[in-house]
């Protein structure tokens, strides 16, 4: 039996969690080659051992071993999908061609432009005494795009993209400091991190494409991207240009309120 109908018939059977992580693998079976298990987990803001749980359910030692079978079924080499799988990934408006798909999600992010809680961000930003960015593994890039893109405006910011550097940095943050924490899943290895800005009295700012993670309660401020690649179902693109294209609209809200600013000191 294919691996989403073997999931897809087990349903009944799981736990509430179980059937948290079984939903999002049927909606999204293409990030199981993108994403380790703790990561698909905080994706359906469970825990890792419910992944776990559900692989050995369906006849596998773990997670590796059903990400192996799932992919092979996939055909993802080949970008081909049966119509079979179709009906169990929910997808009915996936998109042919990449073009198509960052266009609708630039379309998406034309919402923000206006938006309270971007203008909340930028104003957070411009007055913030500096700006601490951060971004681990292929989040790194964006963190490093916004440090780069704020100097520019001449705002004082700059980026960590190593674990142990962000959890020492900690210790010298001040009241006034602004942390902006790019996470495509809204990871859990940024708990600890958010908590202590808390206790230091710095505002977070998360930027995911996972707005159910549980990171989103204790962030202060929450923007959720579209997920393109999500849309897409030939092969896996890439959401860093999402990332990319919301800090243009975050600095051009910023330029605007910088602009403001110096025409009423003159």
């Amino acid at each position: 039996m294919p691996v989403l109908e073997k999931i897809h018939t087990l349903l009944p059977e799981l736990s509430k969690n179980e059937r948290k992580v079984a939903d999002y693998l049927l909606q999204y079976p293409y990030d199981v080659q993108r994403f380790p298990a703790d990561a698909i987990a905080s994706s359906c803001n469970t825990s890792r051992s419910a992944v776990i749980r559900l692989c050995q359910k369906l006849g596998y030692k773990g997670y590796l071993e059903f990400k192996h079978d799932l992919l092979s079924e996939l055909d993802l080499k080949n970008g081909n999908i049966s119509q079979h799988h179709v009906t169990y990934m929910n997808l009915p408006t996936a998109k042919n061609d990449v073009l198509s798909s960052y266009m609708e999600g630039i379309q998406q992010l034309n919402q923000l432009v206006s938006s309270k809680e971007l203008n909340a961000i930028a104003d957070l930003i411009l007055y913030a005494n500096k700006v601490i960015t951060m971004g681990f593994e292929h989040s790194s890039y964006s963190a490093n795009q916004l440090t780069f893109r704020l100097n520019r405006q001449g705002i004082s910011s700059f980026s960590i993209c190593d674990l142990t550097l962000m959890t020492i940095q900690l210790e010298v943050i001040q009241p006034g400091d602004v942390v902006v924490i790019f996470s495509i899943s809204g990871s859990k290895l940024y708990h600890n991190i958010i908590e202590k800005c808390h206790q230091k009295r710095v505002k977070v700012i998360l930027i995911t494409m996972t707005p159910k993670s549980p990171l989103s309660k204790l962030s202060d401020y929450m923007i959720a991207l579209p997920y393109v690649s999500h849309s897409f179902t030939k092969y896996l693109i890439d959401d860093a240009i999402t990332f990319f294209l919301f800090i243009e609209i975050l600095i051009e809200a910023i330029y605007h309120k910088k602009e403001k600013l110096d025409s009423c000191e003159q």
